[in-house]
């Protein structure tokens, strides 16, 4: 690079006459007309699109920047570009132009995050407006996880139209990923409640100074003077603190989708309006501080609510901020590594991870060693080393060392990747019962509105007066309580999967909870389910005299070059006690074994028969039972025994402790395998389960779920996820074990990610809670409406005292699944 000053931009070659932008990179200074043109450039070196810079004007990036505007295709352009100053914007039309290079489908997608939603209601409303705009094609919220995601077509509408058309609802509106505007927002509530509640209060002791009119003489110009800042702060209370309520119900009436902000809304609004006509005319009979205390009141539980809220998602919040948006990319250029974009990072490429730092994809270790927190994906809280051969997962974290991996699976397709898109389905599922709740819950309001109604008119043709018999009808508005009963599902499902997925279990299918509550049995796939799923060579007896570790190497030699499972195991174990194979010659295969010369001795190692004729290496009798579960070869010299070799899949360490607590439960068991019937039955025996069938076909273990249920029976499958499926499908509850394959590929319920089926009774005691959790809040948000209404227009109660109940009976629901994970 020439050290003065080059007569055209180093990117689009126009001449530098009407400005200079520099950038200094790896010591060189590049000089540019422009913010575009060096934006661009420094986006076209990082990228692996084009290796020679003098080839960048020959890019697609470069093409579409310059028709997008963001690079001048002239010196008119560029004058045009300073004159207007849309220079300062090239930054951002850069990164808009490189979002936008891809080729255009028919719809785009767009998640959002949607804040200030009170019921399950609020999303439908959301989805019912967005449902009638132009161009969105498809739209889903969940109020579970305050998530918006829709499609829309980019020809009719942008994502600026879909948030503007929310925001007018009522609701903050923010990119998925925006926890920053979360906060934002809470505090903006916090503030909004601070302010209400002290002008409420002012409302409030004002007002008994008014209605100690009743009981003394108050002159007019008296009355008058505590009503006027009495209208006002209730005006401003009414106004400022019921606004994105007011919004929300009046969206909701025209939507024909009301909710409980509706329900209060019509009831402050009528309190307030009947107010306002009295005082306006110069009556006494003034329920300011009921409507001002009503909004005080539900702004108060809704921020207790979303705190709840929250705590109860904080953990998968953590989750979900697993997956980093950078990494250290290690070339032959840069060896030390060099942060990029995670976006380009392909799979091949090389990448370090250092202390505290995220793995951002699924990986083998190259070089280097550190201990990894796999926390976050199995729940185990021990830290687990790697080095140079061993995988490597997205999402866990280095608590020390540094290593660098070979990137084998990224993005959607890692680990981390699928366990975040299944989370998001299960958080997005609706229950049966809870989809009958939304039902109700779309016909409570109505109904409510219509017991109101026909309370007031009833009051007025009793010989009420008007404001009693509107006081009566508002009150029976107020008391009612949707919200305890949309929250009640929503919230332990939410708490379930939370705790479920900080005890390192993968919820796929919302129902898991309710179908492990339900199930009577368990049936057990053998192989690598209760066993490691490793044919290994056990234990080895040879002859009194003969070194073991000298029938090892014997062994080793003539199974060098057989490929059968018993002969891999054989060579596997040599390799980790360090025993180079004999030299045999002479090989020779049979169907029952393998035969060769050593040293001038026959070396015979296959089945008994094959091997020797009698079975007893010390007196020539037959052997003994052999071990549970283990199978037996056996090795003779010059037809003399010399050994026998054990082979078996041992049990998990865990499994005989998770057996006998299932059978405390008076859970009836079965163990099946494609394994044969007599180790199948060997390992059921030992272990005490009640039925074993060995020598199955995936279709025959779909065959057995099948006849357990016909026979009345609702069982759990445990398995490994993909061999199992057809009877996972079956199933009443499935349950897979990780094994390092691709989880999308799994047919169950529930995914144990660590591997481990004692994680089973964890299952077992998590469903019971979030079981019992969610049967309480319906019992206590059902109870409280059935006992407050009927009372309610029975005119026991004031509008205040209702509001109040409707925010304790939110508040008993909430705090009653808090408990849920705090006493987890």
């Amino acid at each position: 690079m020439n050290s003065s000053i080059p007569p055209c931009c180093d990117l689009c070659g126009l001449p530098l006459r009407h400005g200079t932008i520099t950038h200094t990179i790896d010591g060189h200074t590049l000089y540019f007309c422009c913010q575009g043109c060096r934006m661009v450039y420094t986006m076209l070196l990082e990228s692996t699109e084009v290796d020679d810079p003098a080839d960048f004007r020959q890019t697609d990036l470069f093409r579409q920047c310059v028709a997008a505007g963001v690079i001048p295709a002239s010196e008119a352009d560029l004058i045009r570009m300073k004159d207007s100053g849309q220079d300062d914007a090239a930054m951002g039309l850069a990164r808009e132009a490189v979002e936008t290079a891809g080729e255009m489908t028919d719809t785009l997608s767009l998640d959002l995050t949607v804040g200030g939603m009170w019921c399950p209601a609020c999303a439908w409303v959301i989805e019912t407006a967005l449902g009638r705009l132009e161009g969105v094609t498809e739209a889903t919220c969940h109020f579970s996880t305050d998530r918006l995601r829709c499609r829309y077509r980019p020809d009719r509408t942008d994502p600026a139209h879909i948030q503007r058309t929310v925001a007018r609802l009522g609701y903050a509106v923010h990119d998925a990923d925006a926890g920053a505007n979360a906060q934002a927002d809470l505090r903006r509530e916090l503030i909004r409640l601070v302010i209400t509640a002290l002008l409420s209060a002012n409302v409030m002791m004002l007002s008994w100074a008014l209605y100690a009119g009743f009981f003394t003489d108050l002159s007019g110009d008296a009355v008058s003077k505590i009503s006027l800042p009495i209208v006002l702060m209730a005006t401003a209370a009414f106004l400022y603190g019921g606004g994105p309520m007011l919004r929300k119900a009046w969206f909701g009436l025209v939507h024909l989708a009301p909710g409980m902000e509706t329900l209060v809304g019509m009831a402050a609004g009528c309190a307030y309006v009947y107010s306002l006509v009295n005082w306006l005319s110069g009556s006494i009979h003034l329920y300011f501080d009921t409507a001002s205390m009503l909004i005080t009141l539900v702004l108060l539980g809704k921020l207790l609510e979303q705190q709840a809220r929250g705590r109860v998602r904080r953990d998968l919040d953590t989750f979900f901020a697993l997956q980093p948006s950078k990494v250290r990319i290690v070339n032959d250029q840069w060896p030390s590594g060099r942060y990029a974009s995670i976006g380009q990072l392909a799979v091949g490429d090389r990448f370090a991870v250092e202390v505290d730092e995220i793995v951002p994809a699924d990986g083998r270790v190259v070089s280097g060693s550190a201990r990894v927190d796999e926390s976050a994906l199995t729940g185990e809280p021990r830290p687990v080393a790697v080095k140079a051969g061993d995988i490597i997962k997205s999402g866990t974290r280095i608590i020390d060392g540094r290593a660098v991996a070979t990137a084998e699976t990224l993005g959607k397709a890692s680990v981390l990747g699928q366990m975040i898109a299944i989370m998001t389905r299960s958080l997005e599922q609706r229950s049966v019962f809870e989809g009958r709740t939304d039902r109700m819950l779309r016909g409570f309001v109505p109904l409510i509105v219509l017991l109101a109604t026909g309370t007031g008119i009833a009051c007025a043709l009793s010989g009420l007066s008007l404001h009693q018999s509107l006081v009566r009808a508002v009150t029976v508005m107020v008391i009612s309580c949707p919200c305890a009963l949309g929250v009640a599902i929503p919230m332990a499902r939410l708490a379930g999967i939370s705790l479920a997925g900080r005890r390192g279990i993968l919820v796929r299918d919302i129902e898991a909870f309710e179908r492990a509550g339900t199930t009577d049995s368990i049936v057990f796939d053998k192989t690598g389910t209760l066993t490691r799923g490793r044919w290994q060579l056990v234990r080895v007896e040879s002859r009194p005299g003969l070194d073991t570790d000298q029938v090892i190497a014997w062994a080793a030699g003539i199974e060098h070059a057989v490929d059968h499972e018993i002969a891999r195991a054989i060579n596997a174990h040599a390799r980790q006690k360090g025993i180079a194979p004999a030299r045999v010659d002479d090989i020779a295969t049979f169907p029952d074994g393998v035969a060769g010369c050593i040293e001038k001795k026959n070396l015979r190692i296959g089945s008994r028969p094959f091997a020797w004729e009698t079975a007893d290496m010390a007196t020539g009798q037959p052997s003994g039972k052999t071990e549970t579960g283990l199978s037996r070869v056996f090795m003779s010299v010059d037809e003399q025994p010399a050994a026998s070799l054990y082979f078996g899949d041992s049990l998990r360490p865990t499994v005989p402790d998770l057996i006998e607590r299932l059978k405390a439960e008076y859970r009836p068991m079965a163990v099946i395998s494609g394994d044969g019937h007599r180790v199948t039955r060997e390992v059921a025996e030992a272990l005490g389960a009640d039925v074993a069938q060995g020598g199955l076909l995936p279709a025959d273990k779909a065959a057995f779920i099948d006849q357990l249920i016909q026979q009345g029976h609702r069982p759990a499958m445990v398995g490994d996820g993909i061999n199992d499926a057809a009877a996972m499908v079956r199933a009443h509850l499935a349950v897979a074990l990780y094994n390092g394959q691709a989880l999308a590929a799994e047919a169950a319920h529930l995914t144990l990610m660590r591997g481990d089926p004692a994680q089973l009774m964890d299952v077992f005691s998590l469903s019971r809670r979030v079981n019992r959790k969610v049967t309480q809040n319906l019992w206590c948000a059902w109870i409280y409406n059935l006992i407050g209404i009927p009372v309610a227009m029975s005119g026991l109660l004031t509008p205040l005292i209702a509001a109040t109940a409707m925010l304790l009976s939110s508040l008993t629901v909430i705090g009653n699944t808090l408990l849920l994970v705090r006493r987890d």
